[in-house]
């Protein structure tokens, strides 16, 4: 799975991605003009097991992040296909007035997009009108002409119900419209304490009506967070009233907007966190671990990580009960703890 991260120059859009990366935007190398690294996903839950089976080794969640140059044309299009989700970067700090300048940038961005889609679809029944020995397929012509009426009717391709089998169709096209976003509102240090900032009222209108996840967070004050020692990090946040980091929020909206949840296995070697969609079987989980726990599986033993807290250890929760054997049809949730068993 891939971020997009999108923007305008001077919105703090490169000090995000720094932070997001925790530095490390070259570790995966340029795509073109823009930077790709990776982004941990926070999660408390880990911690805890880091802290319960003190593991040589402790993995988070992480998911490939791209900076994307430019923040517009067919090239900046271009890019922004390839993405699974995009978090847009709004400089709310640097805004002018009613903060028109960066909300614009929603409205731009928006426009861009079913104007992409649109000529998507037209271009495609164009060519297949055309092509009188390959004539429009009874699925394919009800699929397109449904999401040109909904594009000119201005309705988000994501606000459209598909049926399963136009699934497909989805994806070759790719449409923009169907991206989930992320509003990234970059804000004053001043702003954290008063909650206000420009264009509060319509960067949150917009996000609810899109049924986009809005984040809220000043990028000066987040390079002062990760500049400190970890354990001065949270007196910090306290001071103005927040009990984790912006950064942290974003990475997981992220995580939230893609479908994705996380199980996990826990040793004295390893602690770590796998990404899954949600609706994931267990085998098929089992094979994010290595190909052959797929191949081989026969059962999982399966704790979730309420009950591993709750009861404070694998022992305890063996003989409760909550520990127990699922097979390969189980419907693996967010926070299972799993060892798989297999035979290859």
């Amino acid at each position: 799975m891939k971020i997009g991260l999108i923007g305008r120059p001077q919105t703090g859009k490169t000090t995000l991605f720094r932070l997001l990366t925790q530095s490390r935007g070259d570790s995966l190398g340029k795509s073109s003009s823009s930077d790709i690294g990776v982004m941990e996903v926070p999660d408390t839950r880990i911690d805890w097991l880091s802290g319960l089976f003190k593991p040589e080794k402790t993995i988070y969640a992480r998911i490939d992040l791209q900076d994307i140059q430019p923040y517009k044309g067919q090239e900046f299009l271009n890019s922004v296909r390839t993405m699974d989700a995009l978090v847009l970067a709004l400089g709310c700090f640097m805004a002018q007035g009613d903060g028109s300048d960066q909300t614009g940038m929603i409205d731009d961005l928006e426009t861009e997009f079913f104007i992409a889609d649109l000529a998507s679809v037209e271009a495609r029944l164009e060519r297949l009108a055309s092509n009188k020995t390959k004539p429009l397929g009874p699925s394919e012509g009800p699929f397109l002409l449904k999401c040109k009426d909904s594009l000119d009717a201005g309705i988000p391709l994501r606000k459209v119900s598909f049926e399963a089998y136009e699934a497909d169709y989805l994806t070759n096209f790719a449409f923009l419209t169907m991206k989930p976003v992320i509003f990234a509102a970059n804000i004053a240090e001043d702003s954290l304490i008063s909650h206000e900032y420009p264009g509060k009222a319509y960067i949150e209108t917009k996000a609810h009506e899109s049924g986009y996840p809005l984040v809220i967070f000043s990028g000066d004050v987040e390079e002062q967070i990760a500049s400190l020692p970890e354990q001065e990090r949270l007196s910090f946040l306290h001071e103005y009233c927040l009990e984790e980091t912006g950064i942290s929020r974003i990475a997981r909206a992220s995580y939230q907007a893609l479908g994705l949840i996380s199980f996990f296995t826990v040793g004295s070697d390893e602690v770590r966190a796998w990404t899954i969609t949600n609706g994931t079987l267990a085998r098929a989980a089992a094979g994010k671990i290595h190909t052959d726990l797929e191949r081989g599986f026969i059962r999982a033993e399966v704790v979730s990580y309420e009950d591993l807290r709750e009861s404070g250890s694998m022992k305890a929760c063996r003989e409760k009960g909550q520990l127990r054997l699922e097979g390969k049809d189980y419907l693996v949730k967010d926070g299972d703890i799993m060892n798989v068993r297999f035979n290859v």
